[in-house]
């Protein structure tokens, strides 16, 4: 009767036990490998992630600022750095003071530009507040007639209909009505907020923090160099069991001759 090898058998034991955890890291790092060599095709820069969770964890904040103007039926927010329509992210822009309806059209003003904007909320242009002199922008209403006017630094300005051209006003026929902001819905308020926070974290981040273990810190570093390191040892050791399983049957196969 042949006996068992103990330093054989202590081998495959170990091969057995590292090789489950050793197996789904490897599986998980090549499905992630191969997502992120397509991360442009998937758009992953593009989606962000707004679980609160992980969020959290990133140490991504909610906006120091929420200032949301009712423009008719619809709302337009500033959130920190950025400009919503509704619930639907516009773009980014920073120090916003006020928002209109213009005809066809909606006006958000910061205290440097003012941004003109379709309906549904797709922006038109970008228009950059530059009389000579003018300062910064404070305030920014409408006119008796539905004209944009701006207030900067003490003066009034009224603008055109394609807020082009700006002139200059001692004193406007009629007091203008001044944008001001409000409070809006809770729910739209929320789902802001969310999204927000979620404009800081994109898939492609998460995924490629996860798939260099950077999601965890060095705890993680660490980690996923012991898994590597043990994806090492199953092939050393599975080398070292062919070979030796090789030897043996070698043997056995001299001994029956």
């Amino acid at each position: 009767m042949a006996r068992k090898n103990p330093q054989s058998s202590t081998t495959r034991r170990l091969h057995r036990s590292i090789g489950i955890s050793a197996a789904v890291f490897a599986i998980f790092m090549i499905a992630s490998g191969l997502v992120l060599n397509h991360s442009n095709q998937l758009g992953l820069d593009q989606h962000h992630v707004s679980q609160s969770l992980l969020l959290r964890w990133y140490g991504l904040s909610e906006p120091k600022k929420l200032q949301s103007f009712a423009v008719g039926d619809q709302w337009l927010t500033f959130a920190g750095a950025q400009l919503y329509l509704d619930d639907k992210h516009v773009t980014a822009t920073s120090n916003g003071v006020g928002a209109v309806a213009s005809g066809e059209w909606l006006v958000a003003a910061s205290a440097d530009e003012l941004l003109l904007l379709e309906r549904n909320g797709s922006l038109i242009e970008r228009l950059p507040w530059g009389p000579p002199g003018a300062g910064s922008i404070v305030a920014v209403g409408r006119a008796g007639n539905g004209a944009v006017v701006v207030k900067a630094a003490g003066q009034l300005w009224l603008s055109d209909k394609d807020l082009l051209d700006w002139q200059a006003l001692e004193a406007p026929p009629a007091k203008p009505m001044w944008s001001s902001s409000e409070l809006a819905p809770e729910t739209l308020r929320q789902e802001i907020l969310q999204q927000y926070r979620g404009q800081g974290l994109s898939l492609e981040r998460l995924l490629l923090d996860t798939h260099s273990g950077r999601i965890f810190g060095t705890a993680g570093l660490l980690v996923y160099d012991l898994l590597a390191l043990a994806l090492g040892f199953l092939a050393l050791s599975g080398l070292i069991l062919w070979v030796r399983g090789r030897r043996n049957g070698q043997r056995n196969g001299n001994g029956r001759r």
